[in-house]
């Protein structure tokens, strides 16, 4: 802990970043926390968990649609990003992959709300959540992160959510309104995708140039490997919800549903310290030979993996008394998957310093798509199963599961190394 505050104490802007992108995960993930009870019973579990269902789905067109940019984009501009003109190119690149890939998206939905049955029947609640995928991939917060000035997207998009989330309130009062609680989050979405953009030409200087094609080519090539292991990770960090609605029912999902969100909002105040890392880390494990620069990175590692530890102690702990002030009595079947899945926060959050700070920025990209395919395929066989028998518990089980299969797998490249194993 002493050796992170005096690292934080030296780079100033690491800190800006590390508080900005702290108010970013307290948007994201913080005001659905607090919108949890609030639709469970306004909604009850089986519609909640309709609503949670077509969430996912969204969310897996975001997962395809943000490619690897947010990181392989974010590396290469802060390297050079004194170069306005180069900034320029891979803005522009990014920036028109990602529309194409919106307008693809947004033709699959469609196509899939006509001829998937169960999507058909919900295809209002389903197409009115388009405008999710849309403002969260045309917001280039990569761009912020990589030349280091969060404070402008962190501001836009706390504000822009916040209305969303207090239309939400407002207009959300019976269980039939569950179809429009996606629309009403795509405006926070879209209004705050609109204002970045201008804050992106007014008050940063960047500019669109029309890319050339063999710029989209590199730009895709860049991000191929992370895109594999950030598809990869989120998929199975994903599928639990989507398999659960397949295999048992929309209650089940209901139940479910707020042990995991609960989980992935904690992660969300300790995924902005290894993201304002990045960059630094990026420049700083470039050189896998400089013994400061690894011996730094372990020491981070330990402080951040003690801390994580504790976290995850306390609410296995915690978890009947802090489910029954949050959720009420109903729902004590949460309970047994919010302590398994508490587990998620400390293998979860090692995966993502090791893997992605780590093994990513040490040039392993490849190596760890790979772990996050090989652990993702494992959680699906695993949930795919033990959900039929265990339905909730057995989701859990399996998100556990697949963190300590890719730990494994991460931490044996660490073992087998000859270079990390002289300096870690």
């Amino acid at each position: 802990m002493i050796q992170i505050k005096k690292i934080i104490s030296n780079h100033a802007k690491i800190v800006e970043n590390f508080f900005s992108l702290s108010i970013l995960n307290v948007t994201n993930y913080i005001f659905p926390i607090i919108l949890i009870p609030y639709l469970v019973r306004v909604l009850g579990a089986e519609y909640y968990g309709k609503y949670i269902f077509a969430s996912t789905i969204i969310h897996y067109f975001y997962l395809f649609i943000q490619y690897g940019f947010d990181l392989s984009a974010t590396k290469e501009i802060a390297l050079i990003r004194e170069n306005k003109q180069i900034v320029n190119e891979i803005y522009s690149s990014v920036m028109f992959i990602r529309v194409l890939f919106n307008i693809l998206g947004i033709l699959l939905m469609m196509f899939l709300c006509r001829f998937i049955p169960m999507m058909r029947n919900d295809s209002t609640l389903f197409l009115l959540g388009c405008g999710i995928f849309i403002g969260q991939s045309i917001t280039p917060i990569w761009l912020f992160q990589g030349i280091e000035q969060m404070k402008y997207i962190t501001s836009v998009n706390f504000f822009s959510r916040a209305i969303g989330f207090a239309l939400i309130f407002i207009l959300i009062k019976s269980a039939t309104d569950y179809k429009y609680v996606l629309f009403l989050q795509s405006l926070g979405f879209i209004s705050g995708a609109i204002i970045s953009l201008i804050i992106v030409h007014k008050h940063v200087g960047i500019r669109f140039i029309k890319p050339s094609l063999e710029q989209i080519k590199q730009q895709l090539q860049k991000g191929w490997h992370i895109f594999l292991s950030t598809i990869g990770m989120n998929f199975y960090r994903e599928s639990n919800i989507f398999i659960l609605g397949i295999l048992t029912n929309y209650t089940t999902v209901g139940y479910y549903a707020p042990a995991e969100k609960i989980v992935k909002a904690i992660q969300s105040f300790a995924s902005p310290f290894v993201t304002a890392l990045f960059p630094s880390l990026s420049r700083t494990l470039s050189k896998k030979d400089d013994k400061g620069s690894i011996a730094q990175y372990k020491r981070i590692g330990k402080s951040f993996s003690i801390i994580l530890l504790l976290i995850t102690i306390l609410l296995f702990l915690t978890a009947k008394i802090f489910l029954n002030i949050y959720l009420g009595e109903n729902f004590d079947k949460t309970i047994i998957d919010l302590r398994i899945l508490s587990f998620v926060i400390l293998f979860g959050g090692m995966n993502y310093y090791y893997g992605i700070a780590g093994l990513v920025n040490l040039g392993y990209a490849d190596y760890f798509a790979k772990a996050v395919w090989i652990s993702g395929i494992a959680s699906i066989l695993i949930c795919t199963i033990t959900s039929h028998y265990l339905k909730d518990v057995g989701a859990a089980i399996a998100m556990l599961s697949a963190e300590i299969i890719l730990f494994i797998i991460i931490i044996s490249k660490y073992i087998k190394n000859k270079i990390l194993v002289t300096h870690l």
